[in-house]
């Protein structure tokens, strides 16, 4: 026998307890009229023994009902059953004319309880008793012709005739079987997914009700006419009555400016998405003011139409309120120097656009992208290196229209003169000595999307004229091409110099510059947003540790005030670099002082001077005086032995790289900076740094 699941027994007890009650019903019933009729046709040789059968019925069925109540073997329980039903219905047959009872299709009724209690299988054996209790029947009656004195059947005759009405119902029982046992197995089927439905349907609403209940938002649903149909319990906080006492009131009247006339509601039901959030004032019973943001939405039902909207309430009124205090720069301010700093404090702002930092001046330059990113227009994007250039321009390319189209940055300080306008424009197969192929080019490359032109004042003045007419234009050709080739992008352009002064110095041209600034976004330096080191130095503890594998989580009060009191010349970048270096350095969970980099335990110096006082200044800069490393000094014609210079060249070299090592020093490490500082371009300096050997000097790579 099948074993069955908790679910099925149960299911089947139950249908047992019907199937015992019914069959009481039908044959008290049945008997019951055949004993009226015989009563009718005053033959009362039956009456005795129909009594004694519904006796008989009756006790066998309340057996079987107590023995269901304790037994677990209900599918033999079952089985004994259905024997039971053939051969009462046999009896019933054999008292109402035996073989020429018309009465055989009861049979027919036997094998449906088989199949409602064990579907096909129930409804096949039940078939084979009955077929075989038939046969039976009409054969005792043909064999013993004294069984009608006792029973009343009549001996049937054995012909062709009576052998095709056994062979036709036999067949008819198995028939019956088989469909309805396919067709209770399908209705078993359907039972298990409704019941699997119902539970699912329960753990939803269950789960409905424990996130309503439990979010931080206000949830409010109503029917199409705009009448609630429920509320959690923060939504109800803010009309200041019980969850319950909203039920079919109107959503406009519970907030005035949720209402809708007739018309606009039709029209946001019919809509397929949510609305745009919206935010209003609201007034609670006992006077206090809130500012409310809410969406809506519209639910649908599985065919699509309209059954009533989903409003979500959030309070944003401190929120809101702490944004008014970012703005008048009266929040988040850096922490105190003498406490830790650690990665996971959790008042972190988020990193949006690849910015992280809070403080005013980020607030507006995430808002100045906001506006010219929908745009088309070129943005000259200026700023100290390592203030996040690159950075704003990603943002600008990722909130445009042309998101996914390509990103193509190019460094117009790293790539040699005579190379940049055939890596800009591309050039054609054998346009000079190495162009063993065609190649398209940035430009060509970013066709429909953004180019980013970082260190654009590094241009040569040559390059700045094409480049200038390609923004003109949009058209360029290919180095040793004849053809013109049309071009759709976004300019985005990046320096660290003081443009104006480069034009009026002739090293950059004039109309170039206007053509380039369109839009200027100026990135703020480092030290002009101080309440954002202890942001950036959380993100990047995250961030190192999780890229070396390592559990770096807090800055000791040591460290934290190192790192809160440096003035950071190469900004953010060099920020991150110290934390790379402090994390790489510490052996436990906690940054000290002796891993941090060189520079910040170096005291405080004054600012670095600017590039253009540099390269204006009458006076000689200070590090003209530098010493070289192995202590030689010029002092006129002599060394610092006193003894005078034989070697002019090496003594000069040994300036020189002096000058370059102090440069580095005082720019933090930071190339491009040390380069400004000298007054010369980066594309020199690093030539200056290879020709010396000094590249291993600088503390950073950074090029940016």
């Amino acid at each position: 026998m099948r074993d069955l699941g908790v679910a099925q027994t149960d299911a089947l007890r139950n249908h047992l307890k019907w199937f015992l009650f019914l069959r009481v019903i039908i044959i008290t019933s049945f008997f019951g009229a055949f004993a009226v009729l015989q009563f009718a046709a005053n033959d009362f040789g039956h009456v005795g023994r129909l009594l004694n059968a519904i006796a008989a019925t009756y006790v066998f069925s309340i057996a079987s009902a107590l023995v269901l109540q304790r037994t677990g073997r209900l599918v033999e329980l079952t089985y004994v059953q259905l024997a039971f039903d053939v051969l009462l219905i046999s009896g019933a047959l054999l008292v109402t004319g035996g073989a020429a009872s018309p009465f055989s299709f009861l049979y027919n009724l036997a094998i449906l309880n088989g199949a409602i209690l064990l579907s096909a299988q129930g409804a096949a054996v039940t078939a084979l008793l009955s077929c075989a209790a038939w046969v039976t029947l009409v054969a005792c009656a043909a064999s013993f012709p004294g069984l009608e004195a006792v029973t009343g059947a009549a001996t049937p005759a054995i012909d062709v005739k009576l052998v095709v009405r056994l062979l036709i119902e036999n067949a008819s029982f198995f028939v019956v079987a088989y469909l309805a046992g396919v067709l209770t197995q399908r209705l078993h089927d359907a039972e298990r997914k409704l019941a699997e439905e119902r539970d699912e349907t329960a753990r939803l609403s269950n789960l409905q009700l424990a996130l309503s209940q439990n979010i931080d938002s206000g949830l409010v649903t109503t029917d199409p006419e705009g009448r609630v149909t429920s509320a959690n319990q923060i939504a109800a906080a803010f009309t200041g009555n019980p969850s319950a006492s909203l039920a079919e009131q109107e959503i406009g009247a519970l907030f005035a400016p949720l209402h809708l006339t007739s018309e606009a509601r039709l029209q946001f039901l019919q809509s397929t998405s949510a609305t745009a959030p919206t935010e209003f004032q609201h007034t609670l019973p006992d006077g206090k003011a809130l500012l409310l943001r809410c969406s809506a939405t519209p639910l649908k039902n599985t065919y699509g139409q309209p059954i009533g909207a989903l409003y979500i309430l959030q309070d944003v009124t401190e929120l809101r309120a702490l944004e008014e205090r970012q703005q008048r720069g009266e929040s988040d301010a850096a922490p105190a120097p003498d406490t830790e700093i650690y990665a996971d404090d959790g008042d972190d702002a988020p990193m949006i656009d690849g910015f992280v930092g809070r403080s005013p001046a980020m607030q507006q330059i995430r808002s100045l992208i906001e506006r010219v990113a929908p745009s088309d227009a070129t943005v000259l994007l200026c700023g100290e290196s390592g203030t996040g250039k690159e950075v704003a321009a990603r943002a600008i390319h990722a909130k445009s229209p042309r998101r996914d189209k390509p990103f193509v940055a190019i460094n117009c300080g790293a790539i040699p003169e005579h190379l940049i306008e055939s890596e800009l424009f591309g050039h054609v197969k054998g346009a000079f000595t190495g162009a063993v192929a065609n190649r398209v080019g940035f430009f060509r490359a970013a066709d429909g999307g953004t180019v980013f032109l970082d260190e654009i004042g590094e241009l040569p003045l040559p390059m700045q004229v094409k480049l200038l007419r390609v923004l003109q234009e949009r058209v360029f050709k290919p180095v040793g091409s004849e053809t013109h080739v049309a071009v759709n992008v976004r300019v985005i352009a990046a320096t660290n110099k003081d443009l104006e002064q480069e034009v009026k110095a002739s090293r950059f041209r004039e109309d170039l510059y206007y053509r380039l600034n369109v839009i200027s976004i100026e990135l703020p330096p480092l030290r002009e947003r101080p309440q954002d080191i202890p942001l950036l130095i959380r993100h990047f503890l995250r961030q190192f540790s999780e890229l070396h594998r390592k559990h770096v989580v807090r800055l000791s009060v040591g460290a934290a005030r190192r790192m809160l009191a440096h003035p950071y010349p190469g900004n953010v970048r060099e920020l991150a670099n110290i934390i790379e270096h402090s994390v790489t350095m510490a052996d436990g969970e906690t940054v000290h002082e002796n891993h941090l980099s060189p520079q910040v335990l170096q005291p405080a110096r004054g600012p670095s001077p600017s590039p253009a006082s540099v390269a204006h200044s009458d006076q000689p800069p200070a590090f003209a005086a530098a010493a070289p490393r192995n202590g030689h000094h010029v002092n006129g014609y002599f060394n610092g032995n006193g003894k005078p210079i034989a070697d002019l060249e090496s003594h000069l070299e040994e300036y020189e790289k002096g000058i370059l090592l102090k440069a580095l020093e005082d720019a933090g490490g930071v190339k491009k900076r040390a380069a400004e500082i000298l007054g010369i371009n980066y594309r020199s300096f690093r030539h200056r740094l290879s020709k010396y050997g000094l590249n291993g000097e600088a503390v950073t790579e950074a090029e940016a």
